[in-house]
Formats: C-alpha cells, structure tokens, sequence
C-alpha cells in the first residue's frame, strides 16, 4: 500500500466554500501556526507601548528591531522591539505594572496565530476575508488531502504544520505548473490536522482569474510525485545508495563477462557454415545489383539477407550474451526515469545496431567471386575470414556500447602473440 494517500477533489464554480476553510482552519485537532497575522498593521496598543519604551529605555531606539519597526510598522516588528527591549531591561521591570501585564497577557495571535490556516511567506491569512473570498468566487476550485500514517509522520518529521507548512511553500511552483495557473495568478490555502493515526493537510487551491486552470491524471500524478521526493526524500536516498552501488557492481560484473568475451571471439578461429552460405548468397545478389550497396537503398529482397546474416550472428551464443548485456544496462538506466519496460527486438531490427548491416555488406562486396570458386581453396579462406570479421565487428561495437577497454590491451605479451599467429593463418590483418 502506498506511504502517502493522496485525495484530489474538483468543486464546480458557484459553489459557497468560506464555510469549508472556516472549518479546516479551526476544527478540533487543526495546528493552529499561523504566524501571518505580524505582517498585518500595529495594533494600537503595541504602538503605545513601544512609545513607553522609548520613554523609559532610550536606548531601544538604537537597536536593530526598532530600525526595522520603523520600516515595517507591523505587528511582527512591533512584538520583536517589545520582547527585545523587556528581555535588555527586565531587572528595571519586573516591579513596573504596565510591563508586567503585557507580559502575561501577550495577545495569543501574536505568538501562535488565532487559526491554523496558512499559505505562501509574506502573505497575511485573515481567516474571514479568506472565506468571503471563497464565497464570492465565481472560478473552479481544487482541493486535496495528503495523508501520512503517524509511524512515518514522526520519523520523517511531518507531524507538526510548521513543517507541512514549509514544504508547501516549496510546492507553489508545482501547484501552479499542474493546475495549469500562472504563478501570479494562483492562490492556495491550507491547514495541518494532527490525527492521531493519520496525520493530514487539506489544501484549497484556485485561480484569480475566473474559470482559468484544469487539473489532469497527470497533473495529479506529478504532484504526488513532487510531495513523495520531498516528504521521503531521505528514504529515497538511502534507496538510491543501495541501488547505486547495487548497480555499480554489477556494471563491473557485466563489465568483466563482456570483456571475456570479447576476447573469446577475437581469438576464436571456428566460424559458422549457415553465415559463409548466406554471405555468399548475399555477395552474388549484390553482384547484379545496381546503385549504391548501402543497407538503406537495397531492394527488400536484398535487405531481408543481410537481417539473416545479422540475426544468424545473434545466435552465436557469445553474441546472444553480449546483446543481453547490453539490454541490461540499457533497461538499467532507463529505469532510473521509467516504470515502463524496455521492448526488446532481434538485433537485425535494432536502430542502435544499425552499422552491422552495412558491415556485412562490406564483407560481402570483398567476395568478388563466382559461387563456384568459391567451395575450396582461396575461395572458401576468404569466406571464413570474412565471417570471423564480422564477429569481430560485432565485438568491437558491443565493446563501445556497453563500454568496456580494447581487448587487445587487457590481454598479456604472450596470449596477444597467439591471437596475432591465428590471425596470420587465416589471413586476417
């Protein structure tokens, strides 16, 4: 079962939803964090305080939270001079009445906020000029739950609505993206519910602009995606850890069987009778063929002789071996973006294997030779060194692909004297 349960839900327009985030933003168990109302004007008796402040300890003109009070003139700035100027000041206080009550009686919205409805930074939440808001609102609505277990909430840390809070910020952009709403045009509220076995926010998301945005399957989809690499991004780590190195160790496996190979085959000297026969059918059709003697340009009939040769070569064991090397890396890889599965096709029809073909029809142009001449002697040399080319060839493209070194360099002095001596009875360079 999943470790995150998503809800998405379309609300047509015209419907009266004030009630809904009234409800979300003050229900029993919501996490009450607000903390916008201090970017909303001064209250009067902050401003009144601070001017007996300023009376009784000149000197707070001097620090850096009046300076920032007298730019802002908010309530947050106004409740950082006054708690800076009582803790600088407290043994010269703590007999003076005025002080002494604000003390104990410090407005609840200035230090938690009076509901648990938030949005983006900088941006004040008033509960009631929210849901008029919704009520008047004409445009198509969006909300979605997000729901963890509790065992996952607190390992991970999201079992408070500061952190659900600070993640969301960070999701404005993928909200925006899927929703299909311009950033400036977006506008989304939400509220952490601590439950005590499945923790959860409820969001509400909506355009300014009347009937602008639609969510689709997808749009959920990467939302979702987006939420789990952050929510989990410390599990997924750990996984990608153990994959990575799962992944490096058997690239280096592969790595080492397909170098053995490789180096079975240039040292080889068996070939395979079926190949010579085709190859040689092949030669005499391009004998009579006219035009250029590129794979593309050949007539279908000619086409479907190279793919038996190519397909023929597949079958070599060692081959099979290496082309199934070289899927794994490739289904590896495409793993990492993907859960779909990596078609698999017969090496005549792959597009990445493509110069083969033209290199048997290189091989075979090289024949020149009446099918007759060809059974015995000089003849039957030339075919059989043509085909262990081929192998070669092969080789050496799987070697680029899966990305192993030149076989030739791993191998020691006296192994690469014997492959030379082979080379030079069967007439190869």
């Amino acid at each position: 079962m999943a470790r995150l349960i998503t809800k998405f839900k379309y609300l047509k327009p015209n419907r009266k939803l004030g009630g809904y985030a009234r409800y979300i933003a003050t229900r029993e168990q919501v996490d009450k964090i607000d903390d916008t109302q201090k970017f909303l004007p001064a209250t009067k008796k902050q401003k009144e305080l601070i001017r007996q402040i300023l009376c009784d300890f000149p000197d707070t003109k001097d620090s850096f939270e009046y300076q920032d009070y007298l730019k802002k003139m908010d309530r947050g700035s106004a409740s950082e001079v006054i708690t800076q100027a009582l803790e600088n000041n407290m043994d010269s206080i703590e007999n003076t009445k005025t002080y002494v009550d604000y003390i104990a009686t410090r407005p609840r919205a200035e230090r938690f906020g009076s509901h648990g409805l938030f949005t983006d930074d900088n941006i004040p939440v008033q509960l009631k000029k929210v849901s008029d808001e919704l009520n008047s609102h004409q445009g198509n609505v969006w909300t979605m739950i997000v729901s963890l277990r509790r065992k996952d909430a607190e390992r991970l840390g999201f079992d408070n609505g500061i952190r659900w809070r600070d993640l969301l910020r960070t999701q404005t952009e993928t909200l925006a993206s899927n929703l299909k709403i311009p950033m400036e045009h977006l506008k989304w509220f939400a509220a952490f519910h601590n439950e005590s076995h499945h923790p959860h926010i409820h969001l509400i998301a909506y355009s300014t602009v009347k009937n602008e945005g639609y969510l689709t399957r997808q749009g959920m989809e990467n939302i979702r995606s987006s939420l789990a690499k952050d929510i989990f991004a410390g599990d997924l780590e750990s996984v990608y850890e153990e994959q990575t190195e799962y992944r490096n160790q058997l690239r280096q496996e592969e790595k080492q069987m397909a170098q053995r190979i490789v180096e079975q085959i240039c040292t080889g000297s068996d070939t395979n009778q079926k190949i010579e026969q085709l190859l040689l059918q092949l030669a005499d059709r391009l004998s009579r063929t006219k035009g250029k003697k590129v794979y593309g340009y050949l007539k279908a009939d000619v086409k479907g002789l190279v793919d038996s040769i190519v397909d023929e070569l597949a079958k070599d064991q060692r081959i099979s071996r290496l082309y199934e090397l070289w899927y794994l890396k490739k289904e590896n890889i495409h793993g990492i973006y993907s859960n779909s599965s990596v078609k698999r096709v017969p090496l005549s029809q792959n597009p990445e294997f493509k110069p083969i073909r033209n290199a048997v029809i290189q091989e075979a142009l090289k024949l020149n030779v009446p099918t007759v001449l060809v059974s015995e002697g000089d003849g039957q040399k030339a075919v059989i060194c043509s085909v262990l080319r081929l192998f070669q060839e092969l080789a050496r493209i799987f070697s680029e692909k899966i990305g192993i070194d030149d076989p030739m360099l791993k191998t020691d002095r006296k192994l690469r004297k014997q492959i030379q001596e082979k080379k030079h009875q069967l007439g190869l360079k």
